[in-house]
């Protein structure tokens, strides 16, 4: 481009022909000077500087003049639990306010009365066991059978299920405003059965806290919330439910309640321990997996937390670990499977959700040992849920009670 502007630049005014030359000249019209067209750039730079520097100046000084009002220290704790519940209030109400309609099977009977043989059949006192089974391989009929299944019993870790339940109705209200901080103990909770993770669940869902005794106006106060607990699952139907006792041991705690927890375990007005139903946990289990448990997506978030890898190289080598002597131990690998076990020395319970890879065989299958012998047995729930795991894969939907009655006996 500067070659080219150089060669026009040489051009002479000669080489131009004349009649171009002899063209009369344009005229050009002359600019009237405006007010500010002769100020310099440097002036209207200097100008603006100048007009934000005094309006910096003045803003300052009208905000010494007049200070904004100090945000006050938070001196209370938020509150993060629902407020009293009343008869028109269903923000701290469970949302399925009904129990599922679940047709009693006849079928499913008969595999029942065959867990229940093992369990007589291993010595074990029946009149202390309660099972619950739920067959929902079927779209269009969801079948149920039991045997003392709406008997209240001792639940042991098996009250985390509902406690995290509740951890999540709670969150979508709005009543805990972060779930992110409790992660960690939700995790810890459901995989590894921590106590102390399920003592700050506790708090957290009932705005109280583990301590020293309290007179007789505050423990009614402290009860109140505690027993939010069971007003949460009691007005959808969860009748005689009581969660209200934290499980032990506890860091720091010890091996039984203390203070004000013993003030509750001892006083029956207030409590006598935990207690729910096989039907009860199944329904729950039931709600979470057919995602209306609080809504689709706490409900997926909570069978993620319940989930186990039935794999030995997963569990074998772990010393506390909730497969080994519990549903799960006598299961193929490689099906789904999520639960919740509990265990005491006097004790044992688990609630599961299988599903075979082809669809085959989609129940829930909840079993309460409620008997020193369980807790010692560990054969029982193993071979229960082999049994009904390969009667349900082996049953098909045509199977007549008779042919359910010949494969009890093999």
């Amino acid at each position: 481009m500067a070659y080219i502007t150089q060669r026009r630049r040489s051009v002479r005014s000669s080489s131009v022909p004349r009649r171009f030359n002899r063209r009369s000249p344009v005229q050009v019209r002359t600019r009237i000077p405006q007010r500010f067209s002769q100020l310099k750039y440097s002036r209207i730079i200097f100008l603006i500087a100048l007009f934000l520097t005094l309006n910096w100046t003045v803003g300052g000084v009208l905000k010494l003049l007049f200070p904004a009002a100090k945000p006050q220290p938070q001196t209370q704790i938020i509150p993060i639990s629902a407020p009293a519940t009343t008869d028109t209030d269903q923000t701290v109400v469970y949302n399925i306010k009904t129990p599922p309609n679940l047709a009693q099977s006849q079928e499913l009977q008969m595999i029942i009365d065959g867990a229940v043989d093992i369990a007589k059949n291993q010595g074990l006192p029946t009149e202390s066991l309660s099972i619950t089974l739920i067959n929902v391989s079927n779209n269009s009929t969801h079948t149920l059978a039991g045997y003392n299944n709406n008997t209240l019993r001792f639940p042991a870790s098996v009250a985390k299920l509902f406690w995290m339940v509740q951890f999540f109705g709670y969150a979508e209200k709005g009543y805990i405003p972060k779930e992110s901080p409790f992660y960690t103990d939700l995790s810890q909770m459901m995989r590894i059965s921590d106590n102390d993770s399920a003592s700050r669940i506790v708090d957290a869902i009932t705005q109280t806290k583990s301590g020293e005794n309290l007179d007789p106006s505050e423990l009614d106060k402290w009860v109140e919330k505690r027993i939010q607990v069971n007003q949460f699952f009691e007005k959808s139907g969860y009748t005689g439910i009581n969660l209200t006792t934290k499980n032990y041991p506890i860091t720091g705690v010890g091996e039984k309640p203390i203070g004000r927890d013993l003030q509750l375990r001892e006083n029956p007005a207030y409590s006598q321990g935990n207690f729910v139903t096989t039907d009860q946990t199944a329904r729950l289990m039931y709600e979470i997996y057919t995602k209306q448990a609080i809504s689709p997506l706490a409900s997926t978030k909570m069978a993620y937390l319940l989930t186990r890898d039935l794999n030995p190289k997963a569990w074998k080598n772990i010393d506390a670990n909730s497969v080994e002597g519990f549903l799960g131990e006598s299961l193929p690998p490689d099906i789904y499977y999520g639960s919740k076990v509990g265990y005491t020395s006097r004790s044992r319970q688990e609630v599961a959700f299988v599903r075979t890879l082809n669809d085959q065989a989609i129940y829930i299958l909840a079993v309460f040992g409620d008997d020193p012998a369980y807790a010692k047995n560990e054969r029982v729930f193993p071979d229960i849920s082999r049994y009904i795991f390969n009667r349900l894969n082996q049953t098909s939907r045509k199977t007549t009670p008779e042919k359910v009655s010949k494969l009890n006996q093999l």
